[in-house]
């Protein structure tokens, strides 16, 4: 009984949750300490912020000299989008408070999605991010000046 009123309480926020992903973003499952991002093809993944803390997500390598430019702030409420060509991409959080910084299990602190539909211009051919750490109107007016062709939002 109690396992059912928790799922009913959580459902609304889980839905909200869901529902601030631009129309044609396909959400990505984030389970435990790492989302691993798996490809076929170059996608662009949106990075929501849903904790009330500011975050670096990082891509985790075994020679950290070589992972330079990879760890990108994220406050809370804000979208970073990546820029991904690589067939497997895993990402974690670190929760950033004043004197204190930590990894967290990145589930039901961040939501991810995959944007289809978006064209991503040649020139910007790899792995990057393509913005980082705004507002999702914002996030789309910067995507939309560096060439990016995103679909219509407007259904």
């Amino acid at each position: 009984m109690r396992l059912i009123i928790a799922a009913l309480l959580l459902l609304p926020s889980l839905i909200s949750r869901a529902d601030n992903f631009p129309t044609t973003c396909q959400p990505v499952t984030v389970q435990g300490e790492t989302v691993m991002l798996k490809t076929k093809q170059p996608v662009l993944i949106l990075i929501h912020n849903l904790s009330e803390s500011d975050l670096w997500i990082t891509h985790p390598v075994s020679e950290p000299d070589a992972s330079a430019g990879w760890s990108s702030r994220l406050t809370a409420g804000n979208w970073s989008a990546l820029s991904l060509d690589k067939k497997k991409f895993e990402l974690s959080c670190i929760e950033s408070r004043p004197g204190h910084e930590q990894q967290i299990p990145c589930e039901g602190t961040i939501a991810v999605c995959a944007w289809t539909g978006v064209k991503i211009p040649e020139k910007n051919a790899g792995t990057f991010w393509a913005a980082e750490n705004m507002p999702l109107a914002s996030l789309s007016a910067n995507l939309g000046g560096r060439g990016f062709k995103l679909p219509d939002q407007s259904q």
